[in-house]
């Protein structure tokens, strides 16, 4: 098996990744070779009433035509979805056009005017610094992987060593020097070893430094101050999160998985949680990553042990990032040993990062980050994610895989499916079951709930609460209302006393203007979201803490991007969906159209309409 790295970036760059196509309609032709997962358009006309659809119709892959009756007064939705792997162009998409019972000013919108003179392709442009190379997690991923195939190929791992022969602990003391691997901060290419001094020495956990750190050595005392909080916040943060996650391994692996020794004899340092602080920031763009080598002997870079490699500038002058952060990675490891090494699956990037940011949002509350605190461009609270994915990142690029925009997307999901789904319940079903990516998260759902979905029927379910806001519904539910809730809390001691953890996960109002987006892509005549004046944002939006390198926006907008009409299309990422407002209906009876594209014959895209 390929073993892997996780890394949390330092900022969110937007992505460069949708292009929004307004075409005319099509209806195909006939006679084509259809590839498998795709559909061709037929003639059947569907029939649905609007008081008993609970406001959720599936359009057939044959509908062309959705009569819907009892619609007055309502408000009609459509959202296309992706409900693949991988990216659906903009050409398989379906376009709708309603052609009875809707309001005028919804139905002749300028999106649809303009689709029906002519294409007109309009390229997201990103506000932001642009991440122009590979995301950092990616290089560390890619690594790991070719380190632990040489590691194969030349034979250097040993394969029967007697685990009872090993005692390789050394017990440290406070201020003694050792040399260990690390990577690079600013290539994540390479390997390079540093010598760092132990500055906190606990039962359960050492804090180091690089010796030539330039954030450690102008003030030693400071930085001493700031690495032993930052050791007593983790180890109390990780047995919150061990609670619900499980336990990191307890073995060194050889690289076919074989025991190569208890860790507590096999390991330097023991079954102690090593921090190692370095510079990161000052030539890279990371706060921290752990590496998954760590658990193997005679893998290239490989400390053998447990470890979670921190940025020292971070520990120094953020310190509520650094804890979020450091257990944002550490619970990558936790997941690492319950997921890969003892149910045998590895899972794809996203799915690792859902998992590290569901444990930083039930966190917050213990590191005492408040859900609008920001440090920089991005920092402390999870939820300053959340803007960049209510624009665009939960359509156009959706769960890509090892871009930048994977964690605003990913989050999105994730926080929605533990306010929907049971919150703490849930996270512990997801972390420790015995799945990865989305049949962990449909086994999560089914034993946290009850109900059972397809990944059809869970991504309709979310875009539904994401047409408008619904109180004690999706986002806007408050997962400390379970009653099961009080199952899964958890005792843990500070200096001020005993304690009882509920894991709490605030209700998020995506409608808020610490959610609001600016329009980067000149969409503004085609959406229906309310608009704000910009200085309006709170100035933790990472919007208003963007660097506009032209002209200040004047006009920010609320709540999850949606087109007016039906007729636009875009690239639509892995599991993203595409939301719209059709329009109010003014009769009793509306008629929507479903036609392809030019230059389409089939389609891959699965449609949804909302009646609210």
């Amino acid at each position: 098996m390929d073993i892997f790295g996780q890394i949390k970036r330092s900022f969110l760059a937007l992505p460069l990744c949708a292009i929004l196509a307004l075409a005319s309609c099509s209806s195909g032709s006939s006679g084509v070779t259809i590839p498998t997962g795709f559909y061709p358009a037929s003639g059947m006309t569907q029939t649905q009433i609007a008081n008993d659809s609970d406001g959720a119709i599936t359009i057939s892959p044959t509908t062309k035509k959705l009569l819907l009756r009892g619609a007055a007064g309502k408000t009609i939705y459509m959202a296309r979805s992706n409900i693949s792997n991988t990216a659906m162009d903009s050409i398989y998409s379906r376009l709708a056009k309603i052609t009875t019972g809707v309001s005028a000013s919804v139905q002749k919108s300028a999106l649809s005017l303009q689709a029906e003179e002519k294409e007109i392709e309009a390229a997201i442009v990103s506000g932001f610094e642009t991440d122009l190379e590979n995301d950092p997690h990616a290089k560390i991923w890619k690594l790991s992987m070719d380190n632990v195939k040489k590691a194969k190929a030349q034979r250097l791992i040993s394969k029967s060593l007697d685990p009872g022969a090993q005692n390789a602990v050394i017990n440290y003391a406070v201020g003694e020097p050792e040399t260990f691997w690390t990577l690079n901060p600013e290539t994540l290419s390479n390997f390079t070893q540093r010598t760092f001094k132990l500055l906190v020495s606990e039962a359960n956990y050492n804090v180091w430094v690089d010796v030539d750190d330039q954030y450690y050595t102008p003030d030693t005392t400071a930085f001493t101050t700031a690495a032993q909080n930052l050791g007593t916040n983790f180890i109390n943060g990780y047995g919150l999160t061990s609670h619900l996650y499980g336990q990191p391994s307890d073995k060194i692996y050889n690289e076919d998985y074989s025991v190569y020794g208890p860790m507590s004899t096999a390991s330097k340092t023991g079954l102690k949680i090593n921090i190692m602080l370095y510079d990161m920031l000052t030539v890279g763009k990371v706060y921290g990553f752990v590496y998954h080598g760590d658990n193997f002997h005679g893998v290239e870079g490989s400390n053998e042990g447990r470890f979670v490699y921190m940025d020292s500038q971070t520990t120094l002058n953020a310190p509520l990032e650094a804890y979020s952060t450091a257990q944002h990675e550490f619970s990558h490891t936790i997941s690492y040993n319950q997921k890969t090494i003892i149910h045998k699956k590895e899972w794809t990037y996203w799915y690792g990062e859902l998992l590290a940011m569901m444990c930083e949002d039930m966190m917050q509350a213990y590191f005492g980050i408040s859900d609008s605190d920001v440090n920089d461009k991005l920092g402390n609270t999870p939820k300053a994610r959340l803007p960049p994915a209510n624009y665009n990142n939960e359509w156009s690029c959706g769960l890509t895989g090892q871009t930048s925009a994977t964690y605003a997307a990913t989050f999105h999901l994730g926080a929605w499916l533990v306010r929907k789904f049971g919150g703490p319940k849930f996270i512990k079903e997801i972390a420790t079951n015995a799945y990865v990516d989305f049949d962990s998260i449909l086994a999560a759902v089914k034993a946290a709930s009850g109900k059972g979905y397809t990944i059809t029927s869970l991504l309709q379910e979310k875009a539904g609460d994401l047409m408008e806001r619904q109180n004690n519904a999706g986002f806007n539910q408050d997962g400390v209302t379970y009653p099961e809730n009080a199952n899964y809390t958890c005792a843990y001691s500070d200096a001020s006393g005993e304690h009882t953890y509920l894991y709490p996960v605030t209700a998020i109002n995506l409608w808020e203007p610490f959610y609001g987006w600016c329009d980067l892509s000149k969409y503004a005549e085609n959406i229906t979201n309310q608009s704000i004046p910009f200085d309006q944002l709170p100035d933790a939006n990472l919007y208003k803490k963007g660097d506009w390198k032209d002209n200040t926006p004047t006009t920010a907008y609320l709540g999850p991007l949606k087109f007016k009409g039906g007729k636009g299309a875009a690239q639509i990422g892995p599991y993203g969906s595409m939301l719209f407002n059709l329009g109010e209906a003014t009769s009793d009876s509306v008629t929507i159209e479903f036609s392809l594209q030019p230059k389409s014959e089939f389609f891959r895209d699965t449609i949804t309409i909302y009646v609210k």
